[in-house]
Protein backbone atom coordinates (compact mmCIF):
# COMPACT_ATOMS: atom_id res chain seq x y z
CA UNK A 1 0.00 0.00 0.00
CA UNK A 2 1.32 3.37 -0.91
CA UNK A 3 2.56 5.84 1.80
CA UNK A 4 -0.41 8.05 0.56
CA UNK A 5 -3.14 6.37 0.63
CA UNK A 6 -2.28 4.72 3.92
CA UNK A 7 -1.96 8.45 5.43
CA UNK A 8 -5.71 8.75 3.96
CA UNK A 9 -7.00 5.55 5.33
CA UNK A 10 -5.61 6.75 8.74
CA UNK A 11 -7.08 9.94 8.48
CA UNK A 12 -10.37 8.24 7.90
CA UNK A 13 -9.41 6.31 10.50
CA UNK A 14 -9.83 9.30 12.89
CA UNK A 15 -11.68 10.76 12.06
CA UNK A 16 -14.32 7.85 12.08
CA UNK A 17 -13.16 7.42 16.26
CA UNK A 18 -13.52 10.80 16.37
CA UNK A 19 -17.16 11.42 15.25
CA UNK A 20 -18.26 7.98 17.01
CA UNK A 21 -16.87 9.30 20.17
CA UNK A 22 -19.35 12.43 20.11
CA UNK A 23 -16.34 14.86 19.92
CA UNK A 24 -17.48 15.96 16.11
CA UNK A 25 -15.84 16.66 13.11
CA UNK A 26 -13.92 20.24 13.02
CA UNK A 27 -14.69 22.85 10.10
CA UNK A 28 -12.08 24.61 8.77
CA UNK A 29 -13.69 27.74 8.04
CA UNK A 30 -15.25 27.65 11.60
CA UNK A 31 -12.65 26.79 13.65
CA UNK A 32 -9.46 28.94 14.11
CA UNK A 33 -5.82 29.51 15.84
CA UNK A 34 -5.35 32.96 17.07
CA UNK A 35 -1.87 34.13 19.25
CA UNK A 36 -1.99 35.83 22.99
CA UNK A 37 -0.80 39.17 23.67
CA UNK A 38 2.95 39.71 22.98
CA UNK A 39 5.31 37.91 21.18
CA UNK A 40 8.40 35.62 20.90
CA UNK A 41 11.59 36.24 22.80
CA UNK A 42 14.17 34.56 21.29
CA UNK A 43 18.33 34.74 22.49
CA UNK A 44 21.56 32.84 19.76
CA UNK A 45 20.95 29.74 22.14
CA UNK A 46 17.61 29.38 21.89
CA UNK A 47 16.33 29.40 25.25
CA UNK A 48 14.77 32.53 25.20
CA UNK A 49 11.76 32.99 27.39
CA UNK A 50 8.02 31.69 26.30
CA UNK A 51 5.66 34.75 26.35
CA UNK A 52 3.67 33.42 23.28
CA UNK A 53 0.58 30.95 23.50
CA UNK A 54 -1.45 29.96 20.44
CA UNK A 55 -5.35 29.53 21.30
CA UNK A 56 -6.99 27.08 18.30
CA UNK A 57 -10.62 26.54 18.57
CA UNK A 58 -12.54 23.49 17.30
CA UNK A 59 -16.09 24.12 15.77
CA UNK A 60 -18.59 22.26 14.58
CA UNK A 61 -19.55 22.98 10.94
CA UNK A 62 -22.81 24.75 12.66
CA UNK A 63 -20.45 26.94 14.67
CA UNK A 64 -21.04 24.62 18.22
CA UNK A 65 -17.52 23.96 20.20
CA UNK A 66 -16.19 20.25 20.19
CA UNK A 67 -14.92 19.64 23.67
CA UNK A 68 -12.37 17.01 24.75
CA UNK A 69 -10.27 16.52 21.56
CA UNK A 70 -7.43 15.47 23.33
CA UNK A 71 -4.31 17.78 22.42
CA UNK A 72 -1.91 15.25 20.61
CA UNK A 73 -4.41 15.99 17.92
CA UNK A 74 -3.54 19.04 16.86
CA UNK A 75 -0.51 19.34 14.78
CA UNK A 76 1.38 22.49 13.52
CA UNK A 77 3.52 23.89 11.34
CA UNK A 78 5.59 27.22 11.09
CA UNK A 79 7.42 29.22 8.70
CA UNK A 80 9.95 32.30 9.44
CA UNK A 81 11.75 30.36 12.14
CA UNK A 82 12.23 27.23 14.21
CA UNK A 83 9.55 27.04 16.83
CA UNK A 84 8.89 24.44 19.18
CA UNK A 85 4.66 23.82 20.38
CA UNK A 86 3.56 22.45 23.05
CA UNK A 87 0.29 21.86 24.78
CA UNK A 88 -0.49 24.01 27.85
CA UNK A 89 -4.18 21.99 27.85
CA UNK A 90 -4.79 18.25 27.90
CA UNK A 91 -7.72 19.07 25.98
CA UNK A 92 -10.49 21.41 24.21
CA UNK A 93 -12.57 22.81 27.08
CA UNK A 94 -16.02 23.45 26.85
CA UNK A 95 -15.67 26.29 24.52
CA UNK A 96 -13.95 24.10 21.83
CA UNK A 97 -10.45 25.96 23.46
CA UNK A 98 -7.32 24.84 24.05
CA UNK A 99 -3.87 26.41 24.14
CA UNK A 100 -0.58 25.76 23.26
CA UNK A 101 2.79 27.63 23.94
CA UNK A 102 5.26 28.60 21.69
CA UNK A 103 9.28 28.80 21.99
CA UNK A 104 11.77 29.54 19.84
CA UNK A 105 14.63 27.03 18.70
CA UNK A 106 17.22 29.56 17.54
CA UNK A 107 17.56 32.97 17.62
CA UNK A 108 14.77 35.31 15.10
CA UNK A 109 15.80 38.62 15.23
CA UNK A 110 13.29 41.78 16.22
CA UNK A 111 11.15 42.46 13.18
CA UNK A 112 10.68 39.18 12.43
CA UNK A 113 7.81 36.78 12.90
CA UNK A 114 6.62 33.42 12.41
CA UNK A 115 3.39 31.94 10.55
CA UNK A 116 2.05 28.79 12.49
CA UNK A 117 -0.91 26.98 10.82
CA UNK A 118 -2.27 24.05 12.55
CA UNK A 119 -4.16 20.58 11.77
CA UNK A 120 -7.10 19.07 14.13
CA UNK A 121 -6.71 15.77 13.40
CA UNK A 122 -5.97 15.75 9.53
CA UNK A 123 -8.02 18.93 8.86
CA UNK A 124 -6.41 21.83 8.33
CA UNK A 125 -7.71 25.18 9.75
CA UNK A 126 -8.52 27.89 7.00
CA UNK A 127 -6.68 30.41 9.34
CA UNK A 128 -3.10 30.93 10.61
CA UNK A 129 -1.42 33.27 12.99
CA UNK A 130 1.42 35.51 12.62
CA UNK A 131 3.80 36.02 15.78
CA UNK A 132 5.97 38.77 16.43
CA UNK A 133 9.77 38.46 17.48
CA UNK A 134 12.37 39.91 19.19
CA UNK A 135 15.81 38.98 20.23
CA UNK A 136 18.17 39.79 23.17
CA UNK A 137 20.97 39.84 20.15
CA UNK A 138 19.46 43.13 19.42
CA UNK A 139 22.09 44.05 16.68
CA UNK A 140 21.63 40.60 15.35
CA UNK A 141 25.39 39.64 15.51
CA UNK A 142 25.06 36.48 16.89
CA UNK A 143 26.11 37.12 20.32
CA UNK A 144 24.53 38.86 23.20
CA UNK A 145 26.88 41.60 23.83
CA UNK A 146 28.23 45.35 24.76
CA UNK A 147 26.65 46.90 21.44
CA UNK A 148 23.46 44.85 22.53
CA UNK A 149 23.66 46.22 26.08
CA UNK A 150 24.01 50.01 24.37
CA UNK A 151 21.20 49.57 22.61
CA UNK A 152 19.09 48.12 26.04
CA UNK A 153 20.06 50.85 27.52
CA UNK A 154 19.35 53.53 25.15
CA UNK A 155 15.69 52.05 24.95
CA UNK A 156 15.32 51.70 28.82
CA UNK A 157 11.96 53.38 29.79
CA UNK A 158 10.81 53.59 26.22
CA UNK A 159 7.75 51.77 24.40
CA UNK A 160 11.15 50.59 21.73
CA UNK A 161 10.00 46.84 20.60
CA UNK A 162 12.96 45.65 20.13
CA UNK A 163 13.86 45.65 24.08
CA UNK A 164 10.15 44.94 25.28
CA UNK A 165 11.44 41.41 26.12
CA UNK A 166 8.23 40.99 28.50
CA UNK A 167 6.33 42.36 26.19
CA UNK A 168 4.30 44.85 28.26
CA UNK A 169 4.69 47.92 26.31
CA UNK A 170 7.42 49.20 28.57
CA UNK A 171 11.34 48.60 28.75
CA UNK A 172 11.98 48.04 32.17
CA UNK A 173 13.51 46.25 35.38
CA UNK A 174 11.74 43.05 34.17
CA UNK A 175 13.40 43.39 31.04
CA UNK A 176 16.97 44.09 32.15
CA UNK A 177 16.47 41.01 34.29
CA UNK A 178 15.76 39.41 31.40
CA UNK A 179 19.07 40.84 29.42
CA UNK A 180 20.86 40.32 31.97
CA UNK A 181 20.57 36.57 32.33
CA UNK A 182 21.04 36.03 28.13
CA UNK A 183 24.18 38.36 28.43
CA UNK A 184 27.23 36.49 26.99
CA UNK A 185 25.19 34.15 24.73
Amino acid sequence: MSRVLASILAGCLILAVASAAGAGIPDPDQSSIAASTGGLTTCPLGDGPAFQYVTVTALRSDSTPIQGIDSSNFFFSATGGSVTITAVDSQTDVNGRIRFEVVSDESITFGNSVTIDCSIYTIALSSSVDVDCNSFDIDGSGSVGLADLAFFAGDYGTSAGRSDFDWNGTVGLADLAFFATHYGH
